[in-house]
């Protein structure tokens, strides 16, 4: 087993500035062409889609106030959810989403600082406007969603040695915004987690009663029903569902096929092969995937970026373009690099960006 050097110590960020190519440039392009196509993108949903799943949430907040939880059309979260946003509810709306707006971009940034820890100020500021112009979590930003939360908590349990009290947020997380796209991610934690996926379990479930004891059981049957069926999804209408389930069916049976055993294969490459094509495999396998959801990647890129800087530069680079036009083939060509990429060039398992590493098997990065 060879011992971890100083220069593997550093940073996946720091790690991809040591190569033979230079990081400022690149990180420059990239905040630019990010910036661009967000200002564009915001502007032009901006009059649609503002705030909308934000004050959907204060509406159903504002039901199971009175007692009518399940009136309110497309809310999918719980009635713990609804029980917890009920200080919003109480909020001008206009107040109540700058805030939520607020806290999501502090958890990004902070998530950045993390990532970014031992880089010039310049190149974690880059890195930082990259994080929060990304199509997926700049649309979860602008409608109000939950999936910077998902993020923060994934990243919580893989950064992190495996503890019990790394996953109460996902464990708080499944009790009221459970998202089918998870059930990789429950299944990799399974596997190199366990700690963490007990303490998930735990947290959920003691959730869960807490919710059922003060909501009653009829406002968990009416979830519950709202979810086999959501009608938004079964209208025909505005919502595109970017998963692999809408493509031909032969397409769906081969690329279902390939997915699954991509993600076996990546899951014998290591922690972040499997965390990130977990993640993968659950936005192509949901039953439904809206373009916010592939806002959790980032938990994964600062270990892609080690293992796989080029690549890495250029999947963030064509996302702009990619996740709007071939979102299935985007996603599937990440899964594909998890699954392929040798055992030796992933992180350690218990890397932390910014942190300490523990032994790894492969040998010293080359200066």
């Amino acid at each position: 087993m060879t011992r971890v050097g100083p220069a593997s110590a550093m940073p996946a960020w720091a790690v991809l500035a040591a190569r033979p190519y230079p990081l400022r440039p690149a990180l420059v392009g990239l905040a630019t062409l990010s910036a661009i196509v967000a200002a564009f993108a915001f502007v032009r949903a901006i009059p649609d889609v503002w705030g909308v799943d934000a004050m959907r949430n204060m509406a159903a907040a504002t039901a199971a106030l009175h007692g009518s939880f399940g009136n309110v059309p497309d809310y999918l979260y719980s009635p713990l959810a609804a029980l917890i946003t009920i200080p919003a509810s109480l909020l001008p709306p206009g107040v109540a989403v700058a805030l939520w707006l607020a806290a999501r971009l502090g958890i990004l940034l902070v998530g950045a600082a993390i990532a970014t820890r031992g880089l010039e100020r310049l190149d974690r500021v880059l890195i930082a406007i990259s994080l929060v112009t990304f199509l997926p979590l700049l649309y979860d930003l602008e409608v109000g969603n939950v999936t910077v939360l998902v993020l923060a908590a994934i990243a919580i349990v893989a950064w992190n040695p495996d503890r019990l009290m790394t996953a109460i947020p996902m464990g708080l997380l499944l009790a009221t915004a459970p998202k089918p796209q998870l059930i990789p991610v429950l299944v990799w934690m399974l596997l190199a987690n366990r700690k963490a996926l007990a303490g998930t379990i735990a947290t959920a479930g003691v959730a869960t009663l807490a919710g059922i004891a003060v909501t009653g059981s009829a406002a968990y049957s009416t979830w519950i029903a709202t979810l086999r069926a959501p009608a938004y999804l079964n209208s025909g209408g505005e919502i595109i569902n970017l998963a692999i389930w809408p493509q031909p069916p032969i397409v769906v049976w081969v690329g279902t096929t390939l997915a699954v055993i991509g993600w076996v294969m990546a899951t014998r490459r290591g922690y972040w092969a499997g965390l990130l094509a977990a993640m993968c495999l659950g936005l192509l396998l949901a039953p439904y995937t809206l373009i916010y959801g592939a806002g959790v990647l980032p938990a994964a890129v600062p270990a892609a970026a080690r293992a796989a800087p080029r690549a890495t530069l250029l999947f963030a680079f064509t996302a702009p373009v990619a996740l709007l036009l071939v979102f299935p083939l985007w996603v599937a060509a990440i899964l594909g690099l998890a699954a392929l990429l040798p055992a030796v060039l992933w992180p350690a398992v218990f890397w932390r960006p910014g942190g300490r590493q523990a032994p790894r098997r492969d040998p010293e990065p080359v200066s």
